[in-house]
């Protein structure tokens, strides 16, 4: 019986064969990869950040894909819905948070430095990354916990000392400042995108507008009684509300409201992005997690930017 030998295959067809394995192989597994992205290591994509509480949200007038996120303890950027990441370099707490209403303004914050006391008003110019001292304001100096400035005019800010201690104006970016009277403990604040002088404050009883740049107030009939958390104007002039029953609009200066759909928050943050039609809204969820969400179909639907819980 004739016995056939086997044909042994050249260096170069061994190389050959086995270039081709490695490019099959290459092509199987990013093909896999592509078809369970959802296996991925929650670790690599997780959306859990170590913050304790969301006490602002804005928006970059420049790059809008920008969300910035004040907490108690650090300062975050989401890119276009990413995962959160911190970018101050020395750590704070953001009590109060205004991102800058057009190009060429701070961002203005205020709260307690990681050495303790307060911070007063305190403004960046790169992003957040780093901070410096505005104004003191009171001595010891302002613990803002509501705060907002003026669109129609940036030197315009006004905060609420979270002690009770006063409700403050300044017209001049924090160079010279008036006490104002208040009609209760103020939660919110919320100037009129197009006049400086319609000023709206949310309070344990409901609502309060004055137009007279906050110098005398009259009750809204609408949310009397209700404990407002959030307050927000956007671009249009569309005003935006927040209490424990959850999210609404007033196209009207608050004469009437339309109740709008929520991320199941208790919403203590707003921003909206009125050029893009996307809404941002943080807040606590039912069992007590921090979390940021964003809507871009008129919050008709709601996704996970961010939260402390472990996913």
């Amino acid at each position: 019986m004739n016995k056939k030998k086997l044909a042994i295959p050249s260096n170069k067809k061994l190389i050959a064969i086995s270039l081709g394995i490695m490019v099959i192989g290459m092509v199987i597994a990013i093909q896999y990869a592509l078809n369970t992205q959802n296996l991925i290591s929650p670790s690599e994509y997780s959306r859990t950040v170590g913050w304790k509480h969301i006490h602002g949200l804005g928006i970059d007038p420049v790059d809008r894909t920008i969300l910035y996120i004040a907490t108690h303890g650090d300062f975050y950027h989401s890119h276009d819905g990413a995962p959160p990441f911190k970018v101050d370099i020395v750590r704070a707490d953001y009590m109060a948070f205004n991102a800058p209403p057009s190009a060429g303004i701070p961002l203005y914050a205020s709260g307690h430095p990681s050495t303790g006391g307060n911070t007063g008003l305190i403004k960046s110019i790169d992003g957040g990354q780093s901070w410096e001292n505005v104004a003191k304001v009171l001595e010891p100096p302002v613990d803002f916990h509501a705060m907002v400035v003026s669109r129609s005019d940036p030197n315009v800010i006004i905060g609420f000392d979270s002690g009770g201690r006063g409700l403050f104006k300044t017209r001049d970016a924090g160079n010279t400042w008036e006490t104002l009277q208040y009609p209760d403990y103020i939660s919110a604040l919320a100037i009129s995108t197009h006049d400086s002088q319609i000023v709206f404050v949310g309070t344990g009883k409901g609502i309060f507008h004055s137009n007279d740049g906050a110098k005398s107030w009259t009750q809204l009939d609408q949310y009397k009684g209700l404990t407002i958390l959030a307050l927000t104007f956007d671009e249009e002039g569309i005003l935006y509300a927040s209490n424990q029953f959850g999210l609404s609009r007033s196209t009207d200066l608050g004469k009437t409201w339309e109740k709008i759909n929520d991320p199941y928050l208790t919403i203590t943050s707003i921003a909206v992005d009125s050029q893009n039609k996307i809404i941002y809204a943080a807040g606590y969820s039912p069992d007590g997690y921090q979390e940021v969400y964003r809507s871009l179909d008129d919050a008709a639907n709601w996704q996970l930017i961010g939260t402390n819980k472990q996913l």
